[in-house]
C-alpha cells in the first residue's frame, strides 16, 4: 500500500483517476513492472483483469491478413487497458505490447466493477473515454481506408508539438503504406523543411505549414 501511496503522490495522472476511488477497491490494486516488450496481451483472448498506466508506453496495434503490424494508438500513463473487453467479458478487439519498461496497476474484474458502482465520478470519466476512444479509432479507419499516404503520414506528424519527436519505425506501423511510399513523402517533407530526420528520429521544422499542406490534400 505504501508503494502505491507513493504511485499516487507522484503521478498526476494517476492521483486524479484514483481521486474518489474507494479504500476497499484500491488496497486490491497489484503493482506490476515489465521490461520494454516483455508485457503482452493477445487479440482474441479473454482476460479477466484491467491494468492502468503508471509509466511507460503501450503499443495497441492488429495484425493484417498478411501478418503486418498495424498499430491504433500508443497508450501512457493514465490509460486503462482492457476495460471494454472487461466489462462485456469478450475477447480482447487487439493486440498489447509495452515500448519501453512500464509500471503497471493490476485489478481484477471482480474489484473493476465494483469501483464502477461506488465510484460515480469515475463511471462517468469512463464513459467519456470509452466515447472518445471510439472517435479516436473510427477517425484512425477513416484515414487508413480513404486518405493517401501523405496525408496519412502529415496527420500523424501534425499531432506531435515542435519539441516532440516520432521514430521512422513508430510512424511506419501507424500508416496503411508501403514503407517506399512513406519514405518519399518523408523525403519532400524534408525536402520542403517542414521535417527534419537524423538517424530515423523524425522532427517537425514548421508545423504550421505541415498543417496548411495537409488541409490541401
Amino acid at each position: 500500500m505504501n508503494r502505491l501511496i507513493e504511485i499516487i503522490e507522484s503521478s498526476p495522472e494517476i492521483a486524479e483517476l484514483l481521486k474518489h476511488c474507494p479504500y476497499s477497491v484500491l488496497k486490491k490494486f497489484q503493482i506490476k513492472e515489465y521490461a520494454r516488450g516483455r508485457f503482452k496481451l493477445e487479440q482474441g483472448t479473454i482476460y479477466s483483469e484491467v491494468y492502468i498506466i503508471v509509466q511507460g508506453k503501450i503499443d495497441i496495434f492488429i495484425l493484417s491478413d498478411s501478418g503486418r503490424k498495424i498499430t491504433l494508438d500508443i497508450y501512457e500513463p493514465g490509460n486503462i487497458i482492457g476495460e471494454h473487453e472487461l466489462l462485456q467479458e469478450i475477447p480482447f478487439s487487439s493486440s498489447v505490447q509495452s515500448l519501453s519498461d512500464v509500471v503497471l496497476l493490476k485489478l481484477s474484474r471482480e474489484s473493476f466493477l465494483e469501483w464502477l458502482e461506488l465510484d460515480r465520478g469515475f463511471a462517468r470519466n469512463l464513459t467519456e473515454s470509452l466515447c472518445k476512444q471510439i472517435y479516436h479509432l473510427s477517425k484512425r479507419i477513416e484515414s487508413y481506408s480513404l486518405f493517401s499516404t501523405k496525408r496519412q503520414v502529415i496527420a500523424v506528424l501534425s499531432s506531435l508539438s515542435k519539441s516532440d519527436y516520432i521514430e521512422r519505425k513508430t510512424l511506419l506501423k501507424r500508416i496503411s503504406s508501403t514503407p517506399r511510399s512513406v519514405d518519399r513523402v518523408l523525403k519532400e517533407l524534408k525536402d520542403l523543411e517542414l521535417i527534419e530526420m537524423d538517424n530515423g528520429v523524425i522532427k517537425l521544422r514548421n508545423p504550421n505549414l505541415l498543417i496548411e499542406l495537409g488541409s490541401k490534400e
